[in-house]
């Protein structure tokens, strides 16, 4: 006798698909993430999906930032600038520099171990004048190039060695339970079949998967503590990442401007803007003069959703998680956002119904993570704003 579907009680339902069909139509930080993402393909061109093989996951990463070094101070003497750095390792004499901020070309033309002596090269519309420089509180040098002269048997070195990051996974679990009676009663919208009650319990995980993925904190899962993974707030506020502070300040567009630069600055592009729903309805109110509605047009009001930004030119999604703090907006680049499962256990179902009960039980289990790659470069939070209600009034 062949096997129906109705013998297959004990079949396991992925739902993968399914959490990710509700993810891209939640307006919500979730929604920036990668569900799931695909690392390649295989020898047969099949693609495959990025999964977490151990319960600490970690990625490597690395952001091309400008060769720099802050100096201290300039003195000019005997017909020779210096300049005070800490120290002088990585350049030489011959390479080319500029100063930030200043468009003439110099050249190191002499260096110790804690100073840089320059050479003029070309002004480059620059009125810089080495014997008159006299900068307040320091500066940054930039690296531009090492030219290199025929035949030569050496050059400039390369090589970078990736830093990891990592972050544990967490199991969302949640279960259903009915009787026999329960499901054989009539009702409204059929919420007493099980499989109702499981679209309604994936609704919910959706939910504590996105708050996890902001206010998530890093959690190693020993025998008495339950591994959790690590959000928006935990890699965005790390010791040596960007934000910029307020003191009950209206947000306004120079703000965002600032912190796109400093995302700019550190070798990303910022593509978003995260904030709550009434920074949101603020960001909309400074654009509004700059949003034109069509004659004619039976729709009135405005939501700014996204707009160029004029550090660097980037283009900036909108998008409103109403759990953000209304003092906090964050500028993000997400490229290196992923929600990733352990290997065998994304979202799926399974039949928990125990021999002799009167009723189904079900299970729905997932475990994930989160990548937030090059966090201290991609995220910045800008906090201490004006609530937005103060501002809007």
């Amino acid at each position: 006798m062949s096997i129906s579907t109705l013998d297959l009680l004990n079949a396991r339902v992925d739902l993968s698909d399914a959490l990710s069909w509700r993810a891209a139509q939640t307006p919500r930080f979730i929604r920036l993430f990668n569900v799931p993402r695909s690392r390649g393909t295989d020898d047969l061109g099949r693609p495959i999906s990025l999964c977490a093989t151990n319960p600490e996951h970690c990625w490597l990463e690395g952001v091309e930032t400008p060769k720099t070094k802050t100096f201290a101070s300039y003195a000019y003497a005997d017909s020779a600038g210096t300049f005070a750095v800490a120290s002088s390792t990585g350049w030489q004499v011959g390479d080319l520099f500029h100063i930030q901020g200043d468009s003439a070309v110099l050249r190191v033309s002499s260096a110790t171990s804690t100073t840089i002596v320059p050479e003029f090269v070309a002004a480059n519309g620059s009125s810089l004048d080495l014997a008159t420089y006299a900068p307040s509180g320091g500066g940054v040098l930039v690296f531009d190039s090492r030219p290199i002269q025929e035949g030569s048997t050496s050059g400039e070195d390369f090589f970078m060695q990736s830093r990891t990051e990592s972050n544990f996974t967490q199991i969302f679990r949640g279960d259903v339970e009915m009787t026999g009676t329960a499901q054989a009663v009539d009702q409204a919208g059929m919420e007493n079949a099980v499989n109702v009650q499981l679209q309604y319990a994936t609704d919910a995980i959706v939910r504590r998967i996105n708050a996890a993925l902001i206010f998530g904190v890093k959690t190693r899962r020993t025998a008495s503590t339950p591994g959790a993974m690590g959000g928006l707030y935990y890699f965005g506020s790390q010791s040596g990442g960007l934000g910029r502070t307020y003191e009950d300040a209206p947000l306004t567009m120079n703000k965002i401007n600032l912190a796109a630069q400093d995302v700019t600055d550190a070798g990303c592009v910022p593509d978003a803007i995260v904030c709550g729903t009434g920074q949101a309805q603020v960001i909309s109110t400074f654009m509004a003069s700059q949003v034109n509605i069509p004659q004619g047009s039976p729709t009135v009001g405005t939501f700014v959703e996204q707009f160029v930004a004029s550090a660097g030119g980037a283009v900036m999604k909108v998008i409103v998680e109403p759990s953000i703090p209304d003092g906090d907006v964050w500028v993000c680049d997400t490229r290196g956002f992923a929600l990733v499962p352990l290997k065998g256990r994304a979202l799926h179902t399974e039949p928990a119904s125990a021999p002799g009960v009167d009723g189904s039980r079900a299970i729905l289990l997932g475990e994930y993570t989160a990548e937030f790659k090059n966090a201290k470069q991609a995220l910045c939070r800008i906090s201490g704003l004006k609530s937005s209600a103060a501002t809007l009034a």
